[in-house]
């Protein structure tokens, strides 16, 4: 009995060992389960926390976004020129429209639908309903009367749901082709592309707004108390400097000359006044409609377009668009020989008419090149102002070796020729010059007449408008106000007179032998009956083994001379008619240009009409040879502004050379530019 009290009492006492054991192993898991929770929950506050606290944030925030209207762009007298319009984006969830009839309709009628109504391809169509995608964008920028016409379609239907009708906007044009080089384009998402609507994008486009509100888990909104409203900031509106009135002057007789010149290249014409450098037209030809600008097969032939590339038919589309006034470089040819005459003239190099100043053998010999007149015919001996009204070759290059490349250059400089003009109108290239180092006596020759380097017609119009200008160089602009669409405040684009470059004299000498040249030269063809025009014509070659690029024909034209209101240049690109001359070709364009330009601006045909403010001025002194501390406070008891390369002390370097000349009258408050050596 004893024994067998024995064997139930080891029993209970293993039984026991083993229940404690399976306690503590219990223990050991919980609590290591527990450490387990807690080193996971501290990993999510401490390494995950911002993230996950801003997640939550988020899903109880509700953010809508309030887009921006786009301002729009008007002309110089309140014509629109560019505006946004209602539209509609289409979009469907494939596999989801309901019907309420609740019968299944197929794929391929639902396609047949939307292509009819919408008037799109219904190959596409189809292809975007059988997708797998939860939304596909069937249409963007579709009008609002075709949207109807699909709610009508749906309705017939009984379709209930999953099309989707989204509003939108578009920007519309309401003069189709009219300055569309210049105004150029948006993209589907309403940003400017190309021209105006891309270099002013920003100002354009505004910046949105938005709405926060808090939401509960089932998305509704908790309190109006936590809703945030941040404003919307509308685009701003553009006031151009353009009239649409002289635009579409310039643009008749552009397109015109381009057609019956055969002028492969196209051609494009800038219209400037020169006081304040507002433009007042800038055409391009060939246009295109700024509403369909995909329209037109840049090539010309439809079976050579379908051999194009995405690639090949984007770049053909940008050429199509681009502003050749601002965009594409091109050699001036002999319009530029206005630039080096007022360069010698201000240097006192030479008059306007000494007799026997140069001469004229039907070519130029420099180094081992024989450089040829235009004119088989010799020219003889000439003065400076027969050189200009013959556009005599030989002359100028003779003028440009009494100059010397430094000196050109540095007027080049002061002229803005080697600066980015129309950065506010389209994107611009830098003008291709010889380093003054490497411009020998073949260069000089060749600048001296405006061939083998190339600028904008924008940069030459500039310079050209600073010489006849009495010397003041202005910057060109194109916008002249800024509206605020939201408060109407108005900010208005000063003109900006960035220096004197040439002497009034040096104008007034200038301005005349461009008359002369109008009277009696080359440019003829520039006359308008009553009114008093100077010109100067042009035609520049291609160079060698570059043939295909064709001659070059322009004219520049100014008018009334004796105080120019309106500056006019037309350039035509490779003309293949009867003649690739500038006076010939572009000179008639200039001439009908003006003969209408000039009697819509009430400018007379005496230029009685035309008043300038009194001016005070002032002689300017003679400082070289003092250091720049001391030619500065000469200048400035004179009341004109300094400005000087000088890197160093002003005390210890010397002025070696000024612009404008000592004796030239100016006025006061404009620049005096001093070049220096050090001491």
């Amino acid at each position: 009995m004893k024994k067998k009290n024995k064997k139930v009492k080891n029993k209970k006492s293993k039984d026991k060992k083993s229940t404690i054991r399976k306690l503590g192993m219990t223990a050991c898991i919980f609590t290591l389960c527990f450490l387990g929770i807690m080193a996971n929950l501290g990993r999510i506050l401490v390494v995950h926390g911002k993230e996950y606290s801003e997640s939550a944030y988020n899903n109880q925030m509700k953010n809508q976004i309030l887009s921006p209207k786009r301002g729009k762009i008007y002309d110089v007298n309140g014509n629109i020129l560019a505006m946004s319009v209602p539209v509609e984006t289409i979009s469907i969830n494939p596999g989801k429209v309901a019907y309420s009839n609740k019968k299944s309709v197929k794929n391929e009628t639902l396609a047949q639908g939307l292509a009819t109504t919408l008037e799109l391809d219904y190959n596409e169509v189809l292809e975007k309903v059988n997708k797998k995608s939860s939304v596909v964008v069937i249409a963007k920028k579709v009008s609002e009367e075709k949207a109807e016409n699909l709610k009508s379609w749906m309705n017939e239907n009984k379709i209930t749901s999953g099309i989707n009708i989204d509003k939108d906007t578009k920007r519309y044009y309401p003069n189709n082709t009219i300055a569309s080089n210049l105004i150029g384009i948006c993209n589907d998402d309403n940003v400017g592309t190309i021209g105006i609507e891309n270099r002013w994008n920003s100002t354009l486009t505004g910046t949105a707004g938005k709405i926060v509100t808090m939401q509960d888990v089932n998305k509704n909104p908790i309190s109006d108390e936590t809703e945030q409203y941040v404003p919307v900031e509308n685009g701003s509106n553009l006031y151009l400097t353009i009239d649409i009135t002289i635009q579409q002057i310039a643009e008749k007789y552009l397109k015109q000359a381009v057609e019956q010149n055969s002028c492969s290249g196209g051609g494009n014409v800038i219209v400037m006044n020169p006081q304040n450098g507002e433009i007042l037209a800038m055409a391009t030809y060939p246009n295109y409609n700024l509403n369909e600008p995909y329209a037109i097969e840049p090539t010309g032939a439809l079976e050579v377009w379908d051999t194009y590339t995405k690639e090949q038919k984007t770049e053909a589309y940008h050429k199509l668009w681009v502003n050749k006034s601002v965009s594409q470089l091109y050699e001036p040819g002999s319009t530029f020989k206005i630039i080096t005459a007022a360069v010698a003239l201000e240097e006192n190099i030479v008059q306007t008419d000494t007799e026997n100043d140069f001469m004229c053998t039907g070519a130029y010999q420099v180094e081992d090149y024989n450089i040829h007149c235009w004119r088989a015919e010799p020219h003889g001996s000439q003065n400076l102002r027969q050189a200009l009204c013959n556009s005599c070759n030989p002359a100028f290059m003779q003028l440009g070796q009494r100059i010397g490349a430094t000196t050109l250059y540095k007027y080049y400089e002061a002229l803005g020729l080697f600066d980015q003009m129309g950065n506010d109108v389209a994107k611009t290239y830098p003008s291709i010059f010889h380093k003054l180092k490497n411009v020998g006596k073949v260069e000089l020759a060749t600048i001296s007449f405006g061939q083998r380097f190339e600028i904008s017609p924008l940069q030459l119009i500039t310079a050209v408008s600073c010489v006849v200008n009495d010397g003041q160089l202005v910057e060109p602009k194109i916008v002249k106000q800024i509206e605020n669409s939201d408060t109407g405040v108005i900010e208005v684009q000063e003109d900006k007179k960035l220096r004197q470059v040439v002497s009034k004299e040096t104008s007034e000498k200038i301005r005349n032998m461009m008359q002369s040249v109008v009277v009696e030269g080359t440019g003829k063809r520039a006359a308008v009956e009553g009114y008093s025009i100077g010109g100067k014509s042009g035609t520049s070659e291609p160079m060698s083994g570059n043939e295909e690029a064709g001659y070059v024909a322009s004219f520049l034209a100014i008018s009334p001379v004796e105080n120019p209101q309106i500056i006019v240049l037309t350039v035509l690109y490779d003309p293949e008619g009867e003649s690739f001359q500038g006076g010939q070709t572009a000179g008639p364009v200039a001439a009908n240009i003006l003969s209408e330009v000039l009697p819509y601006l009430d400018i007379n045909k005496t230029g009685e009409n035309v008043t300038t403010k009194e001016k005070t001025t002032a002689t300017v002194p003679n400082v070289s040879s003092k250091t720049v501390a001391a030619a500065r406070n000469i200048l400035e008891e004179y009341g004109f502004h300094v400005n000087s390369n000088i890197t160093g002390n002003e005390s210890t370097s010397i002025v070696t050379d000024q612009m404008p000349k000592s004796g030239t009258l100016l006025e006061k408050d404009a620049d005096v530019y001093l070049y220096t050596r050090r001491k």
